[in-house]
């Protein structure tokens, strides 16, 4: 989303616990994995920012063993910024002429982006298709027609700390986005329908409502896997260790005969009621296709059935390695790991995309 200036196409996920890098290639048109590598780098962010001394020394440096390490010899990189870091919004405004469009945008920014428009990276796309393209180029535009925008900002700051960070991995920055876009492009690609995707990680859970391919909403809360481990320790009075490889084990904690509850996932289930209700206007139920889950939460066994029965609407585990091909002798290991890699997955993809577009 926000651009700087071969085949092989790295996307790196540095989500607030984990590492993720996935290099793709393209064979007769299409994306393949040459192999990806996944390590745990314990707090190396605070409040959604990089601690300086990871990302200027440590950080690289992990980066650089982990692409040696697993044979990735690509050198154009595509980074994701978390969600909760930056801000996706959709505006509506009157059509209006492409002239006046920009300072149109700039002026309604100012309601949403909590820092200065100077401090920001800005970036913009009129999504509404309904004559719309003609609109902004006309004089003769009516009053009564909409167009909505979607609005996508980002700090300079937290961009500059990434710039950096590719140059001390030894990389070329090709572009950074808000790991939101990754999500859909790995999760949902060119289906046409309306999805929500819930990627729940470590510390935060990410709400996305998508139609056809676009961002329509995108909500973050504070709820993650590690308050499921907690829970699990504190409910059966067990290390948080323990409570970790229980939680990966592959045991249902959510059927009717466990006797443990789950505040983080009711949490999370009412906030993507609001959200549904908030945009669907109490529709949701027949206006979404399905839930897609994702994050490394997707792997909580029986976390999909759950949430069917909760929301009303069929959930399933998205899988971004179906828009992939691969080794089948990795299938197993795919299907144990692969939800934890759609944002690596989706960035790789938005270079490949790219590069068939040429």
């Amino acid at each position: 989303m926000f651009g700087f200036g071969s085949k092989r196409f790295i996307g790196i996920d540095i989500g607030s616990s984990n590492v993720k890098i996935v290099e793709l290639k393209i064979i007769d048109n299409k994306p393949v994995l040459t192999n990806y590598a996944w390590v745990h780098v314990r707090d190396f962010m605070v409040g959604g920012d990089l601690k300086a001394v990871y990302s200027d020394t440590i950080l690289p440096e992990y980066i650089r063993r982990m692409l040696k390490e697993s044979k990735m010899i690509g050198k154009e990189a595509y980074f994701s910024i978390p969600a909760f870091s930056g801000l996706i919004t959709l505006i509506e405004f009157p059509n209006i002429i492409k002239e006046d469009l920009e300072q149109a945008i700039k002026f309604e920014a100012h309601k949403y982006v909590p820092l200065s428009l100077e401090d920001t990276i800005l970036n913009w796309d009129i999504i509404s298709k309904e004559s719309v393209g003609e609109a902004v180029d006309r004089k003769d535009v009516s009053a009564n027609d909409k167009m909505q925008v979607l609005l996508v900002a980002a700090p300079k700051s937290k961009v500059d700390k990434y710039e950096k960070l590719a140059i001390n991995a030894n990389l070329q920055l090709k572009s950074i986005e808000i790991e939101s876009f990754s999500l859909v492009r790995a999760l949902v690609g060119n289906d046409q329908g309306n999805f929500v995707i819930v990627d729940i990680g470590s510390r935060v859970c990410n709400i996305i409502i998508v139609e056809k391919g676009v961002i329509k909403a995108n909500r973050n809360i504070d709820a993650g896997g590690r308050d499921i481990s907690r829970t699990i320790a504190r409910s059966m009075n067990i290390s948080d260790n323990r409570a970790i490889a229980l939680k990966t084990s592959g045991k249902n904690f959510l059927n009717t005969e466990s006797s443990i509850n789950f505040p983080v996932i009711d949490l999370i289930v009412g906030e993507v009621s609001r959200v549904l209700n908030s945009y669907y206007k109490n529709n949701a139920k027949s206006d979404v296709d399905g839930v897609i889950i994702s994050g490394g939460t997707a792997g909580f066994v029986g976390i999909d059935e759950y949430l069917t029965k909760e929301l009303g609407i069929k959930t399933t585990i998205g899988n971004p390695f179906s828009r992939v091909e691969y080794d089948q002798r990795i299938t197993m290991k795919i299907k144990e790991i692969g939800n934890q890699f759609a944002v690596a997955i989706g960035l790789a993809l938005g270079g490949v995309d790219e590069y068939l577009k040429k």
